[in-house]
């Protein structure tokens, strides 16, 4: 990546340090074949053994040693901590792989650096090698070059094999603008040598990345300029990634890459302050997952959130001279510099391919939510670049004679909240911009300000584009009304809602109204399969609303009828959460009410709202009945538009259920907006004691430094019981296993704080950034988290937490459920 921005002193925006959940090593068996060996080393013995189970090594420097062959094992003991650095010797074969693992039960074993220069673990020109359940540190005050694993190939050839699995590296205390693979949690490099070197077969998956400096994954040479050759067969698939210093995943001079199902979140941070010795490579600008010089690269399934680099900053980066790229399925949120960055070709000196534009890219079925917006991000940027969803740096490229020479962005959704100047597309040379670029089939809902960059020769057809209207939009083939999406959106309170949100209703004018586009992949951001006329946006399917004009987007009550005493409540078109329109009630005994037909007996549904109140202390109501069952309902207290949910039965024989939203009594008025009802396929809630009516915390832990939480008769919402928290630092949290991948969930509960204070739910470890939302006051107030599993991931934490304050918070009734 090369940024135009020169590099400049700034303030670090300070990372925040926190070790992620401790790991457990599992144990791998020792290889069976006669003539290989396992070696076991068990650092806190005391003396120095033969390497056998009964008298393990007890220093690397025994592993060092070693004359590894095919077959072979080298094995540390769980639980356990050595220092220093690991250069082991010989290759396997491709029948028979060497291997170094854990053995034993207990937390994976540590291989510390202890801040000593150079990687953790050193491969010099050997190939058919597996690392797996170990966790590597190398932290220091200064930075230097420093590494997790460095396999280097300077043989002048071709060298297979490279699994890395289960790892846990942290704490690489490297030049974060320095070069990529030697400042790496995981770097496979090739040298630069008379005959070109190359990799073939490199798996890095499922690996935890905490605190890497520069970038957990890179696979890349040793400079630039390389020159032609391509390692080919690279997977880099369902790793986590949090804080890194610079990038997170990059792929320089590769054939065939799979970058797949990668949660990367809140890195960029250092590397415009940390350059190697002046006349070393530095590059400040960064991106989270790109790739240069590369063909065929498939870049899927992946979560990219709150990449906070100044200089570039997006999720995804389409860099020089790759020819046929495919984004594709991918989750971009609150990226400093938008969902991705396409760049024009450079000069690199002796980089033929450097000065090609690339080529064959295509841009398809991914979710952009709140790009270029940093503010619910824990770390933050020391300056604001450019604000694009899809940034052009400089030029569109378009390669001379190539039947793919534009960019093809389409059948993705965009959604820009309110407040932002954040432009859909645009250019780093300013409003216009040389080269043209495909754009067809987005659903784009933007309520900011921001706009299209200008081109020429520019394809655009069968766009959605919603919001405040620009002048710089497209209007070929463009459809300019209401999307209808499931919600909830975000609001003020939850400023993220998830991919899952962006779904759009059966009644919604982007259904079967895109334009046919060959090799589109067959399916859409779900999973679901493209029909003939395919949908506009990256949802192909539709998910039922059951509720009549539900965001009151008519202006009117069609469908609603008033319900109580006092003032009558009204459609109001100057405050809502979405759309054009809300409903206002009176400030008591006043709301509205609609009857749902046609349901099934014996169902659960999950309806949800946006709601707010006008007084602080005040509560309105979003509720059920009438459905066959006892008559449920949530209060909302937020004063800005928050989520809110209700779940229902019907009864054996109900059919029908009457929804409403209702303020009972106060000063203020009552508001509410973007009603959804949908039946849910998995009712059941996972959580385990979820009202805490066991009496005692059961399946949920404690967390935090504070007083620790306990269950007690005061802390109950409904029930007999509830969780009680201290004033700070304090709460529970529950792992819930069983969930299903790629899915949405909708986390909800009651919560109550103090005046002047708030508590939170929230989820983490789910394969997506953690999220959460905040209750503030007195009053006990519904919270809903709204949240996709990872791709491969089928557990989450859940948890309710007070961080700070004077007095004790509470929650009760946590739910979670399926949505779809």
């Amino acid at each position: 990546m090369t940024s135009s921005i020169p590099l400049r002193p700034r303030t670090v925006a300070l990372a925040i340090l926190g070790a992620l959940t401790l790991a457990v090593a599992p144990v791998i068996a020792a290889p069976a074949s006669a003539a290989s060996t396992a070696y076991y080393v068990d650092c806190s013995t005391s003396t120095n053994g033969t390497g056998t189970s009964a008298s393990p090594f007890n220093a690397l420097s025994a592993v060092n040693a070693l004359a590894l062959g095919p077959g072979d094992s080298v094995l540390f003991k769980s639980g356990t901590t050595c220092t220093g650095q690991l250069s082991p010797a010989g290759s396997g074969s491709s029948a028979s792989p060497i291997q170094m693992s854990a053995y034993g039960t207990g937390a994976k074993p540590i291989i510390d650096a202890a801040g000593a220069v150079g990687p953790v673990i050193h491969l010099v020109n050997q190939q058919q090698w597996e690392i797996s359940n170990l966790e590597l540190r190398n932290a220091a005050t200064t930075p230097a070059y420093r590494s997790g694993i460095l396999a280097e190939n300077s043989s002048g050839g071709v060298l297979t094999h490279l699994k890395v699995t289960g790892m846990t590296i942290r704490n690489i205390s490297g030049y974060s603008g320095g070069w990529y693979a030697t400042n790496a949690g995981v770097g496979v490099q090739t040298n630069h040598t008379t005959t070109v070197s190359t990799w073939d077969d490199i798996t890095i998956s499922n690996n935890t990345f905490d605190h890497v400096d520069r970038i957990p994954v890179a696979v890349t040479p040793d400079r630039d300029g390389q020159g032609t050759g391509l390692s080919t067969n690279v997977r880099i698939q369902s790793n986590t990634m949090r804080y890194s210093g610079g990038d997170d995943i990059l792929v320089v001079k590769g054939q065939g890459a799979l970058i797949d199902g990668n949660d990367t979140a809140y890195g960029g941070s250092k590397s415009l302050n940390a350059c190697p010795p002046s006349g070393q490579y530095c590059n400040g600008a960064s991106a989270s997952i790109w790739m240069s010089g590369s063909n065929d690269t498939v870049v899927q399934n992946n979560s990219a959130v709150c990449f906070v680099n100044e200089a570039d900053g997006q999720g995804y980066d389409v860099d020089w001279g790759n020819h046929n790229t495919t984004f594709q399925y991918n989750y971009s949120r609150n990226n400093r510099g938008g969902f991705i960055l396409v760049m024009p070709p450079i000069n690199v000196p002796d980089e033929p391919t450097s000065s090609t534009p690339s080529d064959g890219t295509i841009i398809r079925y991914n979710v952009s939510e709140d790009d270029t917006n940093t503010g619910p991000c824990p770390l933050q940027p020391a300056s604001q670049g450019p604000k694009d969803v899809i940034h052009f740096a400089g030029g569109i490229p378009n390669r001379t004679n190539s039947a793919t020479a534009q960019p093809d962005i389409y059948n993705n959704t965009i959604f820009i909240p309110s407040g932002r100047s954040t432009y859909v597309t645009g250019s780093r040379s300013g409003v216009s911009a040389s080269g043209s670029y495909k754009f067809r089939n987005n659903l784009v809902v933007n309520f900011g300000t921001g706009g299209y960059v200008q081109t020429t020769g520019s394809v655009y057809a069968n766009n959605l584009l919603y919001g405040n209207p620009h002048s710089t939009a497209p209007t070929t083939g463009t459809i300019t009304l209401d999307p209808q999406l499931v919600g909830p959106l975000p609001t003020a309170s939850q400023t993220s809602t998830g991919a899952s949100s962006f779904r759009i209703r059966p009644s919604s004018p982007a259904l079967a109204r895109g334009v046919a586009i060959a090799n589109n992949g067959g399916r859409d951001f779900a999973g679901a399969t493209i029909g003939t006329v395919p949908s506009i946006g990256a949802y192909e399917q539709p998910v039922d609303n059951l509720v009549t004009n539900p965001g009151f987007d008519t202006g009117s009550l069609t469908g609603w009828t008033t319900s109580g005493s006092g003032t009558a409540a009204t459609a109001n078109t100057s405050d809502f959460a979405n759309g054009t329109a809300s409903v206002k009630t009176g400030t008591a005994n006043s709301g509205v009410q609609q009857t749902i037909s046609g349901l099934a007996s014996s169902t659960t549904y999950l309806l949800t709202a946006s709601t707010k109140v006008a007084t602080a202390g005040e509560q309105v109501a979003l509720g059920a009945k009438d459905f066959g069952g006892t008559e449920t309902f949530a209060r909302s207290t937020a004063t800005a538009w928050a989520p809110t949910t209700v779940v229902f039965t019907t009864g054996a024989s109900s059919t029908s259920a009457t929804i409403y939203c209702y303020k009972n009594s106060g000063s203020g008025t009552g508001s509410c907006d973007a009603f959804s009802l949908q039946p849910l396929t998995s009712p059941a809630n996972p959580i385990a004691n979820p009202g805490f009516e066991q009496g005692s915390l059961g399946s949920w832990s404690t967390s935090g430094s504070g007083t620790a939480a306990t269950v007690t008769t005061s802390a109950a919402a409904t029930g007999s019981y509830g969780l009680q928290t201290g004033a700070a630092n304090s709460g529970a949290q529950q792992t819930i296993t069983g969930l299903a991948p790629g899915t949405s969930y909708v986390l909800t509960g009651s919560l109550r704080a103090a005046a002047g204070e708030e508590i939170a739910l929230g989820v983490k470890g789910s394969g997506a950034a953690e999220t959460f939302q905040r209750v503030g006051g007195a009053l006990y107030g519904p919270a809903t988290v709204t949240f996709t599993t990872g791709t491969n991931v089928t557990s989450a934490t859940v948890y309710c937490y007070k961080n700070s304050g004077s007095s004790a918070g509470a929650c009760d009734d946590i739910r979670l459920t399926r949505l779809g």
